[in-house]
């Protein structure tokens, strides 16, 4: 097996424990990491199209349906009740296969109309960055905690090699962290691919991201922001912006100096 193949096989099936994947796997930790961010990537696109059925949808489907043949029933009846004499007019024929055609044509609009939105929604959340950059910085950090809010129960320890692995991939590295790490990620960042990690505080997890920011910096919006359960603080730098978001009270001035003089960039 090479790489593409390895690729291809785990693009197709994600999670899949196929011993010779893993242990082709296990030669290269990239190779890992290709299969967590494919995972990653399955799991959001899964969560995506868990679309719930609305309440009683099958009983309007089944109403419309029986309006519609009631319809036909009419129309039918009226048809023949017309006067008998229609030599002066030639109503259009009409083959088996196109009744058929345009039978199967209306029965599949609502299945593809559906499938067409679930793949443009799910498209305009997980690809577009010209969405993403239209509110700031600070409502997307927040609306991220959320969405990955399963993150702050984690409570194995990461060791910080592994998250310098990652973070390496974005050009950068940590000379330390101020607790232990218990999730890491890469994430898209409003269009950018950043590192999304928790760690373990002195007043609970705290969620960081760094994202790279010399393509694009996320100056819009406050530097400080918060709701009713989380607050955050966003140091805008040369190089990357580290988004470091906790529970309310918790004093960030005292982890943001510690997180960002850590970091060092190798390029």
């Amino acid at each position: 097996m090479d790489d593409l193949e390895f690729r291809r096989r785990i693009s197709a099936q994600p999670n899949s424990t196929d011993k010779e994947l893993v242990e082709f796997a296990e030669q290269h930790s990239e190779r890992q990491e290709f299969i967590n961010d494919m995972q990653a990537f399955d799991l959001e696109l899964a969560n995506a199209l868990d679309v719930p059925v609305p309440a009683g949808l099958a009983e309007r489907i089944l109403a419309n349906t029986a309006a519609h043949a009631q319809n036909e029933s009419v129309t039918t009846e009226q048809l023949n009740q017309a006067p008998a004499d229609t030599s002066a007019q030639t109503p259009p024929q009409r083959t088996d296969n196109v009744v058929e055609a345009s039978t199967r044509f209306k029965r599949a609009r609502l299945p593809l109309a559906m499938a067409a939105s679930v793949l443009v929604a799910v498209g305009a959340f997980l690809f577009s960055s010209e969405q993403n950059v239209a509110y700031a910085a600070g409502e997307h950090a927040l609306a991220h905690v959320y969405y990955e809010i399963n993150s702050l129960q984690k409570t194995e320890a990461i060791s910080l090699a592994t998250v310098n692995e990652k973070f390496a991939v974005l050009g950068g590295h940590l000379d330390e962290l101020p607790g232990k790490v218990t999730y890491l990620m890469f994430c898209d960042f409003k269009g950018q691919k950043g590192l999304h990690l928790v760690f373990e505080s002195d007043y609970g997890p705290m969620t960081v991201f760094i994202v790279p920011s010399k393509q694009q910096s996320f100056g819009i919006g406050d530097d400080d922001f918060q709701d009713d359960r989380f607050e955050g603080h966003i140091n805008r730098g040369a190089d990357a912006d580290t988004i470091l978001v906790a529970s309310l009270g918790t004093p960030l001035e005292n982890y943001n100096d510690r997180i960002n003089g850590a970091i060092r960039w190798l390029n």
